[in-house]
């Protein structure tokens, strides 16, 4: 351009595109857009926080009932002994009723004898029959009025003080059985507790 000649140029422009102009967006397609990406976060983050939500609660809750379930258990074994505990009680006061009655009716001793001694095997009879004395003394007379062919006639009474009354101990040559009323009693009582026939 030292030359002095002048060039010509042109000044280049953007071909105008046809058919293919961007809408321009108003005010209104704006707060559109806008509201509608709000509304989806906030329905993502509010399905999320319920969840979040449920989970912890399910959690709390979990650790409630495991609470409660540990609470419980103590409950289930006072219940289990408070029942082995009135069942003794039961016992006893079933052993000295049966104590009272026998002392007052020698026939009720004379069944429990006959009953204690039928556990013996044949082969131990007659049994000799260790009483507390008073009770020894109420048998025998009742035995005397027994018919001659009675098995109680052949037993062999013996006074032993150291048995309450009621209480006996039946031997036979090989074997002896003691009857503790009280300790029948606990035994007819855990029976029936556990089902069986008393």
């Amino acid at each position: 351009m030292s030359d002095g000649s002048v060039l010509a140029f042109e000044s280049w422009q953007a071909p105008e595109l046809l058919g293919h102009k961007e809408p321009v967006m108003d005010a209104a397609a704006i707060e559109a857009i806008r509201q509608g990406a709000f509304d989806e976060g906030f329905a993502k983050g509010l399905a999320a926080g319920e969840a979040e939500g449920l989970a912890r609660t399910q959690e709390r809750a979990d650790q409630f009932l495991a609470l409660l379930d540990n609470i419980d258990q103590p409950l289930r074994e006072m219940d289990a002994h408070l029942a082995s505990e009135l069942a003794n009680l039961a016992a006893l006061v079933a052993g000295e009723l049966a104590r009272t009655a026998i002392t007052t009716d020698p026939a009720l001793l004379l069944v429990h004898l006959q009953r204690i001694s039928e556990a013996l095997p044949s082969l131990q009879h007659p049994p000799k029959i260790f009483l507390h004395p008073l009770d020894r003394e109420l048998i025998a007379t009742y035995i005397n009025e027994l018919p001659e062919e009675h098995p109680a006639k052949g037993w062999a009474l013996l006074d032993e003080p150291s048995l309450d009354r009621g209480d006996c101990r039946l031997q036979g040559r090989d074997s002896t059985l003691n009857a503790d009323l009280t300790q029948l009693a606990k035994e007819m009582v855990k029976r029936a507790l556990n089902g069986e026939p008393a």
